[in-house]
């Protein structure tokens, strides 16, 4: 995926680095130079300094061609505006931060994605206290997708793992690969990133006491 990702602070700077470390090409947008600097000289990305809201900075970015963009900077109108122009150069994904809750509806309008900082922290403490390693809501969280890593377990088969109503195993990472859809017989071994989806967010908690237990924690 090409990605940009405006704002070079708190959010943006997390999202972009998580992005590289998976793969994906990532351009950068920030006016502040020494940001800009650190983050080139440590990741491999395109990195403009200058002002998002001049469109030769986001032709720059490669925003034709990009399939989504994030806004992150610390100003809800910045952030808006930066949505707006690129939703008009065709980028099908938009997602941005939103410093103030009352501002959602301004967004949602135009068809961007947000994320509250604060929504942020409390699931980056719930991933930390769970195990759990990624969400991907689907449906306004009717429905997700989950990451899990399994440290220990090895011979434990997938059909055997007694998981809650509404949970399924869709896809095994090993060793590189992904296995999608696993075969129901297949066996678990210590590394595994198993992908887990759910009909009921509320059953997360539930599905990660099973492999909780297959961990020995």
């Amino acid at each position: 995926m090409y990605a940009i990702v405006v704002g070079l602070s708190g959010v943006g700077e997390s999202l972009a680095k998580a992005l590289i470390s998976k793969g994906h090409t990532v351009a950068i947008i920030d006016l502040n130079k020494e940001r800009c600097s650190k983050f080139s000289e440590e990741y491999d990305a395109l990195v403009i300094c200058g002002d998002a809201l001049e469109k030769d900075n986001l032709r720059d970015a490669g925003v034709e061609k990009a399939e989504a963009l994030v806004a992150a900077t610390g100003d809800d109108s910045v952030n808006l505006m930066v949505a707006s122009m690129a939703k008009d150069f065709g980028v099908k994904t938009l997602i941005a931060v939103v410093r103030n809750p009352e501002h959602k509806e301004l967004f949602e309008r135009i068809g961007v994605k947000i994320i509250i900082p604060d929504d942020v922290v409390a699931e980056h403490l719930y991933q930390k206290l769970y195990m759990v390693e990624d969400f991907l809501y689907l449906g306004g969280k009717k429905a997700e997708i989950f990451l899990v890593k399994v440290e220990n377990g090895g011979g434990k088969a997938l059909d055997k793992l007694n998981l809650p109503n509404g949970c399924s195993i869709i896809g095994i990472y090993r060793n590189g690969s992904l296995q999608c859809p696993p075969s129901k017989n297949t066996t678990l071994q210590p590394g595994d990133e198993l992908l887990v989806y759910t009909n009921k967010p509320e059953n997360i908690k539930k599905a990660v006491e099973v492999f909780r237990k297959i961990n020995g924690a």
